[in-house]
């Protein structure tokens, strides 16, 4: 299916994408790490300059600039084809992890440039994950301010042998411009406090850093207006459609707690090595005792299937 929209390069591109059948693409710390440091290396390679990300559970929005379309459509295959590949190979599964079709829009001139930042920024607080833009961790927006927002600074020199071996390591494939990949962090969470585990994700988030906060602040004047228009506007998205979902994406959280703690899954993920009767029949229990919606019980185990949009008839 051929795209129909181009990307302009006077503007902004807002990118949204899913997973195939809305399906949960991020169940851990570990694979948003990966993700993040995935996008960092390919929009290098690619000459793209990132002015937002959110990640969603099952989707994901960007908001960026390129030299052209080819660039970004370049980009957008190798960055998921590699995420995928990674996503997939850490359980040893098969199968496709994003829809083959991404969303993209156009934002010409400030005040839609504006909207679209909000809108990014506030997913979470529309899906009831925040009460405020500023209070997600992965919109990353409180590192435009902050090297350690979600943990106490890190003085290296005082940190831990098993700290800064995982520090070592992280800042030689950084120089490579290498990500980071799943065996990797199994390996460094594993060695780490909970405390330790805190600072070693803030560290990777600064050091991979993938926004451009200054350019996307002179959107606005300054930081404290930008978190001021944030607050007092969602923002809008009137171009990219996004299928059904439930409002509430509060209850993942929760499912992928009661996997670990309840069902003995230590990576949540494990899960979908499952039969498809298996999942169907844990999806179904779920559905039961926990309360919450076949859609949301559905995409985190990859068993729901959106309804077909229905073709309008020709006059």
């Amino acid at each position: 299916m051929p795209r129909r929209i181009k990307y302009d390069n006077s503007g902004i591109a807002h990118i949204y994408q899913r997973g195939i059948n809305m399906s949960v693409i991020f169940y851990s710390i570990k694979d948003i790490l990966v993700f993040y440091t995935v996008l960092y290396a390919k929009k290098n390679k690619y000459g793209i300059t990132v002015l937002g990300v959110v990640c969603m559970y099952n989707h994901y929005h960007l908001t960026v600039t390129a030299r052209s379309h080819e660039d970004i459509a370049n980009f957008q295959m190798e960055f998921e084809s590699t995420y995928a590949r990674e996503f997939n190979s850490e359980i040893g599964i098969k199968g496709r992890v994003f829809e083959p079709i991404y969303g993209l829009s156009n934002k010409i001139g400030g005040k839609k440039q504006r909207e679209a930042t909000a809108y990014l920024n506030n997913n979470p607080v529309e899906k009831q994950l925040s009460a405020r833009a500023l209070d997600y961790r992965w919109n990353f927006l409180s590192y435009a301010e902050s090297d350690c927002p979600y943990s106490e600074k890190l003085v290296v020199r005082k940190a831990s042998r098993q700290m800064k071996k995982c520090l070592r390591q992280v800042n030689c494939m950084f120089r490579s411009g290498c990500y980071l990949n799943y065996n990797f962090l199994r390996e460094c969470f594993s060695r780490l406090t909970p405390e330790e585990a805190n600072q070693f994700v803030d560290n990777v988030i600064v050091k991979y850093k993938v926004i451009d906060y200054e350019k996307v602040i002179r959107l606005y004047g300054s930081f404290e207006t930008m978190l001021i228009a944030f607050d007092s506007n969602t923002g809008s998205e009137h171009d990219i459609s996004e299928e059904y979902s439930d409002k509430s994406y509060k209850s993942y959280p929760t499912l992928i707690h009661s996997l670990i703690h309840e069902y003995g899954f230590a990576n949540p993920k494990e899960v979908l090595k499952l039969s498809y009767e298996d999942r169907l029949k844990l999806c179904n229990s779920l559905i039961r005792t926990q309360d919450v919606s076949p859609f949301i019980a559905g995409t985190l185990l990859h068993v729901y299937h959106p309804k077909p949009k229905r073709r309008k008839r020709r006059e």
